[in-house]
């Protein structure tokens, strides 16, 4: 039986797609030979909730393949392969086709309970490879719900995503394809409510559905009424599933800071709930000292974070990641005082994200 990639795609649609991976899997196949345990779809496709276009009349897929690699031997990677494999299908489906860093069984058992995991474990296609391979060997505890840092991290991240549409519109960088800035403005605009839905222990990985899942925690906590929220967060659904079916109006600097200012206000919130702290603004979050991401400075780590410091040149036992949380409402524009040098503080800033996001 067809997978569904798409609830919004035609029959036809999902059944070409089909054939398409499976082609792709028996070449990825072919180029990893018996190094291959298995090719794992995940994103939107693998949980049968991907975006499709209408382009000249034909049913196209909008979002990036998200592939994960299993593997026996990570060190046996033939990384020009693969990339080549990547290439021809990018072109024939016009999307991004990305293949994960390799993974073994033994890496899966160990899996820490973050969202990444989660929503693989809770969505996907097995390409090729026992179809129950993740279920089988991920721990249990990654099917339950999130701890609410998950939620932080998901908003530092699409905050990365919206200070980077900044960058674009402010002139800093020319956009990587035409509809970069609209969508990182709505993948922002899902993460608000979806980092509320962790902090509140009510996520789950199917975007089918959230907005009734939203809609009830607003009853049940009206504190977050405030945010007006909900129109926005259907608004961004609607642009997950068919970003043709939306009137197409370009995202300027305005809007941009508009959606930058309510990100600041669920931010603060979310964590608040997450730590217990009382901030009043995000100037105080922002000078507060303590740790973010407490899972990332146990003993066993402080020697990897103290060389991850050392090679960006710097001394320190904290985990790199750590100083994004406190600077990216500051190039947001959200507390005083302003940046100095934006430009230059958002590539340093992009930087490092990039590298430990």
């Amino acid at each position: 039986m067809t997978p569904v990639y798409s609830r919004d795609g035609s029959a036809e649609f999902n059944e070409k797609l089909h054939q398409t991976l499976s082609t792709m899997a028996d070449k990825v196949e072919q180029v990893l030979g018996d190094n291959l345990t298995a090719l794992i779809l995940g994103g939107g496709y693998g949980r049968g909730e991907g975006g499709v276009i209408l382009v000249d009349g034909a049913e196209m897929p909008y979002n990036d393949l998200d592939l994960t690699l299993m593997v026996v031997r990570k060190s046996k990677i033939p990384w020009t392969g693969l990339q080549s494999v990547g290439n021809t299908f990018a072109k024939e489906l016009h999307i991004h086709v990305d293949f994960s860093r390799p993974l073994t069984i033994q890496d899966v058992e160990k899996w820490p309970n973050w969202l990444m995991w989660h929503d693989l474990v809770n969505g996907h296609v097995v390409l090729k490879g026992p179809s129950d391979i993740l279920i089988s060997h991920a721990p249990s505890a990654v099917r339950e719900q999130l701890p609410t840092i998950e939620g932080t991290r998901l908003l530092l991240n699409r905050g990365a995503g919206l200070l980077w549409a900044l960058k674009i519109v402010r002139n800093s960088e020319k956009e990587p394809d035409n509809d970069f800035i609209r969508r990182n403005y709505y993948k922002c605009a899902l993460a608000l409510g979806d980092a509320l839905l962790i902090a509140y222990r009510c996520y789950t990985t199917k975007y089918f559905g959230r907005d009734s899942l939203f809609r009830d925690l607003q009853y049940k906590r009206p504190a977050l009424v405030s945010f007006d929220l909900l129109p926005l967060y259907n608004e961004a659904l609607r642009f997950k599933f068919r970003p043709d079916q939306l009137p197409y109006t370009p995202k300027n600097e305005d809007d941009l800071m508009s959606l930058a200012e309510v990100w600041g206000m669920v931010f603060l919130h979310v964590e608040k709930v997450r730590t217990g702290q009382r901030w009043t603004s995000l100037d105080e979050y922002v000078n507060w000292p303590g740790i973010r991401e407490n899972d990332q400075h146990t003993l066993s780590v402080l020697f990897r974070n103290f060389a991850r410091n050392l090679q960006g040149g710097k001394l320190g036992l904290r985990y790199p990641r750590e100083i994004l949380y406190r600077q990216l409402p500051i190039l947001l524009g959200l507390v005083k005082p302003k940046a100095g040098d934006w430009p230059k503080e958002t590539n340093r800033f992009l930087s490092v994200w990039d590298k430990f996001n």
